[in-house]
């Protein structure tokens, strides 16, 4: 597959870039400028239902500070108590129209006034005429609503029909309190006050920024104001709108776009409905300025897109070409002239990798060194001259002496010792047989020199197939022989061990020889050990285990002269073993 040049890839994306940017930016833009209109609208709607919602609730409360100041007359306290004849009733009503004159001349919202007794008997103050439609104020649908509160307010759309249904006028909004004694809080009657409707839409008719709002006023008992727009009418009969949180929310209605807000405020509820089309986009003037403004940075950054792609480009290039170099063996350091701190670190990580990639191919010069001379070592130790000749001259010392059975011995675990060592050739053999190779040793060695020492092997069953290096204990043993027991002079004893400890195997070989000198054991530490050339056996064990293991195997050396040497070598456990075992 041929892949384009990178300088043509870098501007072709810069390019994809700033269109894909220039859409984007776009959409956002308009959203945002979207946004800000509606905001705007949001506010001088908020600001409107505010004004309107202020002069309704200022009229309600008004009304009823009108009906309190009734019943707090004294007047009215009086003379709806009193059981009166015709002639006295009629003159009472006389003073109870001077005092609803004294309190309502100054409110021309108010339509009517109507006091009624607990005897059936009314006053009343009308200034539009209405009439009244009941014999008795107790047959009214609100009236036990009205005994429950107590006082307290309802609101009905013309009285619930208590008022004259066939005389001829517009609707009215009614206020219905129980009159109760001052003295004895007990019910003395009920007032009625009622407002034309037409006093109320007057205050909303044009707000405060002198768009034509739709309007819709109500309460649980009372739908004062509904919405002149019919599509509007039913919006707001569904659960949607009647369970909506209070303040502004945009829904499109039929294709066009409202907003409407919403507040309540002594139990009535308010909410407005403005065509968001009808609004002019106050930021026009904005708009013109911008996107020329925009154009030009569009310009400007690409022109900076070509300059830092020369820039990144031309040091990438010397970079490639001394990785070609690199290719045919010619490991270069390159100098690049970074712009950039990043160009910087790409210059050094190359020029530490050029000296890691030498590093390495020394390193890998020195371990094929290394495993060449313990090859060679291995296989002296498979073979081992010496010990063959000194093994076979024994065996015939011991044919010659009469010694059928010790020369039979012998023999054999020499033939057993070499056929598990050599091993058909396998670098891998079970733990198991790498004990028989080191008991076949010490048997052999026992009978070269007898009563010199005495062996035990410790091997746990669940150990025998574990596969390990072959000649692992074999060198360490024979170390264990030639000086820790031998150079004591007396019997001692070996002991061979291999115990699981949780994830790892410890291998042991202890004696109970010499021991060794603090200044000799301080040279077989790991750093020491790879110079100490007097301890190859134990330094050719450890290399091989480290280059089969790598750092998860680990040793120890526990010895102090006169109290023999422990050796333990921890090796990972293997459950599944990717070495494939040979018997």
């Amino acid at each position: 597959m041929k892949f384009a040049k990178i300088r043509t890839q870098m501007i072709s994306y810069y390019i994809l870039l700033l269109a894909v940017s220039l859409l984007i930016s776009s959409v956002l833009y308009q959203r945002f400028n979207r946004s800000l209109v509606d905001s705007k609208i949001a506010e001088v709607s908020e600001q409107s239902l505010y004004a309107i919602q202020s002069s309704m609730n200022s009229l309600f409360d008004n009304t009823s500070k009108y009906s309190q100041r009734v019943i707090a007359s004294s007047t009215v306290q009086e003379l709806m108590k009193t059981d009166f004849s015709n002639e006295g009733f009629v003159y009472s009503n006389n003073s109870i129209q001077k005092v609803l004159n004294e309190i309502f001349l100054a409110e021309p919202s108010v339509a009517s006034v109507y006091l009624f007794r607990n005897d059936d008997l009314y006053y009343s103050l009308e200034f539009q005429q209405l009439g009244i439609n009941v014999a008795s104020i107790k047959t009214a649908s609100w009236y036990q609503e009205a005994v429950q509160k107590s006082g307290g307010l309802i609101w009905r759309i013309n009285a619930g029909g208590v008022p004259n249904s066939q005389t001829k006028g517009e609707p009215y909004l009614s206020l219905i309190r129980v009159v109760n004694d001052l003295n004895t809080a007990k019910q003395i009657g009920v007032i009625m006050i009622n407002i034309p409707l037409t006093q109320i839409k007057k205050l909303y008719e044009h707000s405060v920024d002198g768009k034509k709002y739709d309007l819709m006023v109500d309460r649980e008992d009372a739908r004062l104001i509904q919405f002149e727009n019919p599509e509007l009418r039913q919006f707001a009969e569904s659960a949607e709108f009647r369970t909506h949180a209070e303040g502004s929310f945009i829904k499109t209605i039929s294709g066009k776009r409202y907003i409407f807000d919403m507040m309540e405020v002594g139990g009535w509820r308010y909410a407005t409905a403005f065509s968001m089309s009808e609004w002019p986009n106050p930021y026009k003037a904005v708009n013109r300025v911008l996107i020329p403004i925009a154009a030009f940075n569009f310009v400007f950054i690409f022109i900076g897109f070509i300059w830092i792609t020369r820039s990144i480009i031309y040091p990438i290039l010397s970079l490639l070409r001394s990785m070609r170099k690199a290719e045919t063996g010619n490991y270069q350091q390159v100098i690049l002239h970074p712009k950039s701190n990043e160009i910087r670190q790409l210059q050094d990580r190359y020029n530490r990798l050029i000296v890691t990639i030498e590093q390495s191919m020394e390193r890998v010069k020195e371990e094929q060194t290394l495993r060449r001379k313990l090859e060679l070592h291995i296989l002296h130790q498979q073979i081992k001259p010496h010990f063959l000749y000194n093994a076979l001259e024994s065996a015939g010392y011991m044919a010659l002496a009469g010694e059928r059975e010790e020369t039979y011995r012998l023999i054999s675990a020499l033939a057993q010792y070499y056929r598990l060592s050599l091993s058909k050739g396998n670098e891998i053999i079970s733990l198991k047989e790498e004990f028989e190779i080191a008991k076949n040793y010490l048997t052999i060695q026992h009978m070269r020199y007898p009563g010199m020492f005495t062996a035990v092997y410790e091997l746990s069953d669940a150990l025998h197939t574990y596969p390990v290096p072959k000649l692992t204990l074999q060198p360490l043993v024979e170390n264990a022989l030639y000086h820790g027991i031998r150079p004591m002079g007396q019997q001692g004893m070996i002991t061979v061990s291999a115990v699981p400890s949780g994830r790892s195997v410890i291998l042991s070989i202890k004696d109970d020889g010499i021991g060794i000198s603090e200044e000799k054991l301080d040279s077989m530490g790991e750093e020491q050990l790879i110079h100490n050339a007097s301890s190859f056996g134990l330094r050719g064990t450890i290399t091989r285990l480290r280059l089969f293991y790598g750092d998860s195997m680990s040793y120890s050396i526990g010895s102090s002269p006169g109290n023999g040497t422990l050796i333990e070598i921890e090796i990972p456990y293997l459950e599944d073993s990717e070495w494939k075992m040979e018997g």
